[in-house]
């Protein structure tokens, strides 16, 4: 009864109900989510039901705009708009002058997803830590070097993440810098050499050991913006993208058709459909995310900037 009437007075701006303290409870229980105080599980709570007050303003504009509701729970939803922010849309900008490469003219399918062609690793998680850009970089390096006749395999996002001395670690970077560092270290080790293990939030420190380099790259080239271009290239590999990423705090499954914001988070795009008319993203937040650790979103509208600053290793 305590803690009710606690979670009754942190959420006074929201209606309360037994469905509240229902969802709230399971939302813990599914996501092993535990707080120190009753204080605390009780603003926990009260930003729980602000976040599900916000699910249905979402859906509803998805609604508007001719879509389905693709909002809902997610293992976000105890956290404000701006500590979410502050942990998990980390990307710093970065101003680059390296060789765009132009893929408008070639033929272009009607469908791509490298998902299919193996070219693509298990969806990864990055934990609480603000490392975005040093799970898309390694992630394009993963697919590239399969694509340039190499094994697929799982490399080191935690060297990039602890020794890119350029970047800011848990607290952020850009992709661009990511493979600059990887040029001037030799190249990258595998996750089984140097394991994840930023997922806390620390950093960590460098611990790369040159012998157990497994890919090298040359560099990297960057695609024009447009959506035109995005596709284009897309036939050709899975690609790094950065992306304003607001809307994906609470996204569930479907369609996002409306994805305001600044340009602050990185991933990966591994396809899309013309037919169905979306993009498909790989994020790094784990499976119990979206679809599976993925996200579609619609094309057309350079929706989430999602074509603004694209990059893909060279070899």
């Amino acid at each position: 009864m305590f803690k009710l009437a606690l979670f009754s007075g942190a959420v006074a701006a929201t209606q309360v109900s037994p469905a509240h303290v229902e969802a709230f409870t399971n939302f813990q229980t599914k996501y092993g989510k535990t707080y120190g105080s009753d204080a605390e599980w009780a603003r926990r709570a009260g930003i729980f039901a602000a976040n599900l007050a916000r699910v249905g303003e979402l859906n509803n504009e998805h609604l508007l705009a001719g879509g389905d509701a693709v909002h809902g729970i997610t293992k976000f939803m105890d956290m404000t708009q701006d500590e979410f922010a502050a942990m998990y849309l980390t990307y710093k900008p970065k101003e680059h002058n390296v060789e765009e490469v132009s893929f408008v003219g070639k033929p272009v399918a009607d469908d791509v997803d490298w998902r299919s062609k193996n070219a693509v690793t298990a969806v990864k998680d990055q934990g609480q830590c603000g490392s975005c850009w040093a799970f898309s970089a390694t992630e394009a390096i993963e697919s590239y070097a399969f694509l340039a006749g190499q094994t697929l395999q799982e490399l080191s996002p935690q060297q990039i993440n602890s020794c890119d001395k350029v970047d800011l670690g848990c607290n952020g970077g850009n992709t661009e810098s990511a493979y600059e560092y990887l040029v001037e270290a030799g190249g990258i080790e595998t996750e089984e050499s140097y394991p994840y293990k930023s997922g806390g939030g620390s950093t960590g420190v460098c611990k790369f050991n040159k012998a157990n380099v497994a890919v090298t790259i040359t560099g990297y080239k960057s695609v024009p913006k447009g959506e035109d271009s995005l596709q284009a290239a897309l036939n050709d590999g899975p690609v790094s993208i950065c992306v304003a990423a607001n809307a994906f705090q609470t996204y569930n499954t479907g369609i996002l058709k409306i994805c305001p914001g600044r340009i602050d988070h990185c991933v990966q795009a591994v396809g899309y459909s013309a037919s169905g008319n979306y993009w498909i993203v790989r994020n790094s937040w784990a499976e119990d995310w979206g679809e599976q650790g993925y996200i579609r979103i619609e094309m057309g509208k350079n929706l989430c900037k999602l074509s603004n600053d694209v990059t893909f290793p060279s070899f």
